[in-house]
């Protein structure tokens, strides 16, 4: 078997969705995958056989039958002292599982990816030399392909080689009608690995998409696969199932449908696609937070070619077609734009024109700058826009308008190729829009003026009636904030924390100032260059300077009156290479430190962090795949411990307020089960439950339907996570949140 056979589902429209890179990477394994099922012969030393029951099996009895509890070792520690003594054939398969487990990761690096493989090749006899297509594949640069995976996954080796282990003894159990069927049909090969024994979704989901990327999406998580498929599922008349199998046909089903209408290959996570499934999650963010929108950048082309553009900038209109369409202010979702413009009711997504059309009525604000292109090498004019959308029903085309104050006309070569929709939300590319406004009018633009509007007040009591934090605790933390300049809150998921972060800026601040917040995300490939500056590839081959958030934050921090304090915040802070990433920063950061100069190791200039900006960082302390963090962070930063706040005033007074006994129930299950997890030796209190779970549901009321689902969707399937080893207490603990809302 090869992993590039094709199903009748998967015809020639499906298959031309799937990105080419995702594709790749699955058919460069496609050896391994086929000695994994066929001959058995290992590809790093081909005259070995490994994928056998009885090597299967002793693999899966040192480490299943040899569990190593305790966090005092890391996962790979653990995996050498399992493997101490193993036979040469044990030793390359756990090798081979290692390289499989890993190569479809999006954001692992190619160094990190090979020094696993080699370190499981030393407890060989005699060395061995990795072979030239392996090589190659472990040489793939990072953010290529691939999926993320959730934070479980990352942290799960061992479960990972045992399910394999187990996989592999059960398919050499099969007869060759059995297997050939495998071979070929690949929800057959599905119903083999789930009736291997007890499922491990997120590696079953790793291999089936490795052996079979013509059918099954790049996505280990099972949850996000159901997400995704309910959301989507109106495209195809509905969900089949909510077993794996029919979740996995009615993504293929979705697939199918939303290929028809795709103009290229897509992932379910590509703008304007994301958004079907996941409607607005920044929207709903801004609305709860209430903060004032900071001035956007729009990339805009007044009609195919520019053909408008001659009457829009001498009227000081910009406007867009679809004319089909009534006014834009009467459709309340992209769903009732979509539906609108889908008159022969074919279901296809037509996300780029459903998008282009939402944007213009509903996210495009006055004061947001417009660069209006002809095709994609040319801008013909920058503009401010000064009224909100309106509908004028007599214009013959081009009915849905806003008036513009073109400030520039002109002709410039645009850098590089712009983007062919009508209409682009470029705010994010700070460097992008930079060129663009120094390409126009020679400068690049100033940061917006504070709004006219006064900025909402935050203080301390506003602080505590949105955050289940103590009143001595909030004091304690933003003393430790204030004197160290650097704080990191550290708890297990669902406490809170980005929430926190934000929250604890504004009350420092005395105001909802997003200006002065700045927030990044770290993970394995954060570097250097991605924060502070590096050279960038251009389109025509060179490199240029770039510089980073934290840079550019420093320097409005700088520029700005030395009372006003700025937050940078970074989450996820210790799954990036800190020493990797911070560089020289390490040392400027600390706080009696500030405003000490260095040279930059980029660019020919001195630079110092100011004593106004303080970083905020985030640890989630239930990511097994984490790194113990290197003491020269820990030295430079306070740690702030978050632990559930079931007990806070707030939520209290938020469960007395629900007035649910279910809810209350709930919480008393949860606040046992939490004290289970602290006592169990392999787990600990960082992976407690936070309250979050449990907090009020945005624009709903904790309802016996919604509670229902925390505890099936989330809370069950995380127990699950907890004690894969241990399924009998996972089910007491399940049984009893269940019995909560019966």
């Amino acid at each position: 078997m090869t992993n590039e056979q094709s199903d009748n589902a998967g015809d020639a429209v499906t298959a031309s969705s799937r990105p080419a890179p995702d594709m790749a990477i699955a058919r460069e394994v496609g050896e391994i995958i086929t000695h994994m099922l066929g001959d058995g012969r290992s590809v790093i030393d081909p005259a070995t056989i490994i994928w056998s029951a009885s090597v299967a099996e002793e693999l899966r009895a040192r480490i299943g039958d040899n569990p190593i509890i305790g966090t005092g070792q890391s996962q790979w520690e653990k995996l050498d002292e399992q493997l101490h003594g193993a036979s040469r054939e044990v030793v390359l398969l756990a090798a081979e599982l290692v390289f499989l487990r890993e190569h479809p990761l999006r954001s692992a690096l190619p160094e990190t990816r090979k020094a696993h493989v080699e370190r499981v090749l030393e407890h060989l006899d005699s060395p061995v030399v990795l072979p030239e297509p392996m090589s190659t594949w472990l040489a793939r640069p990072a953010g290529i392909a691939g999926f993320e995976p959730g934070s479980w996954y990352n942290g799960a080796l061992w479960r990972h080689l045992i399910w394999v282990s187990t996989f592999v003894r059960h398919w050499n159990d099969l007869s060759d009608a059995e297997r050939e069927g495998a071979q070929t049909d690949p929800w057959e090969l599905q119903r083999v690995m789930l009736g291997s024994g007890d499922d491990r979704s997120d590696i079953r989901n790793a291999l089936q998409f490795l052996a079979r990327p013509d059918i099954f999406e790049p996505i280990s998580s099972a949850g996000m696969k159901q997400r995704i498929r309910d959301g989507l599922s109106d495209r195809i008349g509905g969900a089949t199932g909510n077993d794996a199998a029919s979740i996995d046909r009615d993504l293929l089903e979705i697939r199918t449908a939303l290929a028809r209408e795709a103009e290229e290959p897509f992932h379910f996570w590509t703008p304007g696609l994301k958004e079907l499934w996941d409607p607005s999650p920044d929207a709903t963010e801004s609305a709860k937070l209430a903060e004032p929108r900071p001035r956007h950048s729009w990339l805009y082309s007044p009609g195919a070619q520019a053909s408008q553009w001659e009457e829009f900038s001498a009227d000081g209109i910009m406007a867009i077609g679809w004319d089909e369409l009534d006014d834009l202010a009467t459709y309340p979702s992209r769903e009732a734009i979509r539906q609108a413009l889908d008159v022969e009711g074919t279901g296809g997504s037509m996300r780029n024109a459903v998008l282009a059309l939402w944007q213009f009525q509903n996210e495009i604000a006055v004061g947001d700058i417009v660069y209006a292109k002809r095709g994609r090498r040319e801008i013909v004019g920058r503009g401010e826009v000064m009224s909100d959308a309106r509908f004028e029903g007599e214009r013959a085309s081009f009915r849905h308008l806003r008036s513009v104050k073109w400030t520039h006309t002109g002709s410039w070569e645009h850098p590089g190729d712009a983007a062919t929709k009508t209409l682009t939300d470029i705010t994010p590319y700070h460097d992008y829009v930079d060129k663009l406004e120094a390409l126009v009018t020679g400068e690049v633009e100033p940061e917006p003026p504070v709004p006219p509007t006064p900025l909402p007040a935050y203080d301390k009591m506003a602080f505590l009636s949105e955050v289940y934090l103590s009143e001595k605790r909030y004091d304690r933390l933003r003393a430790l904030l204030v004197r160290k300049k650097n704080v990191i809150l550290a708890g297990p998921p669902g406490v809170g924390k980005t929430f926190t972060a934000k929250r604890l800026a504004y009350s420092i601040m005395g105001a909802k100032d997003p200006s002065r917040v700045q927030t990044v995300q770290f993970h394995q490939s954060y570097s250097y260059e991605d924060f502070m500056m590096g050279y960038r590839p251009t389109e025509t081959g060179g490199f240029i300077l770039a510089e980073g958030p934290f840079y550019r934050f420093c320097e409005e921090a700088r520029a700005d009156d030395d009372d006003r304090p700025y937050f940078f915040i970074v989450d996820e802070i210790n799954r990036g290479n800190i020493s990797k990433i911070f560089g020289e920063l390490l040392m400027l950061i600390e706080a009696d430190k500030r405003g000490q100069d260095l040279r930059l190791l980029y660019k020919n200039e001195t630079f110092s962090v100011p004593a106004n900006l303080h970083i905020i960082g985030m640890m989630n302390t239930a990511d097994r795949s984490l790194a113990v963090l290197d003491y020269a962070l820990r030295r430079r930063f306070g740690f702030f411990e978050m632990p559930p706040g079931f007990d806070s005033a707030g939520f209290t007074r938020w469960q007395q307020d629900a007035g649910s006994p279910t809810l209350d129930r709930i919480v008393a299950v949860v606040v046992d089960l939490n004290q289970a997890i602290a006592d169990d030796p392999a787990l600990g209190r960082g992976f407690a439950i936070g309250h979050s779970f449990l907090s009020r549901p945005t624009d709903s009321d904790a309802d016996d339907a919604w509670l229902y689902s925390v505890v099936e969707d989330e809370l069950v399937p995380l127990l699950g996570e907890y004690w894969f080893d241990e399924p009998a207490k996972a089910e007491e603990w399940a049984g009893k949140l269940r019995a909560a809302v019966a």
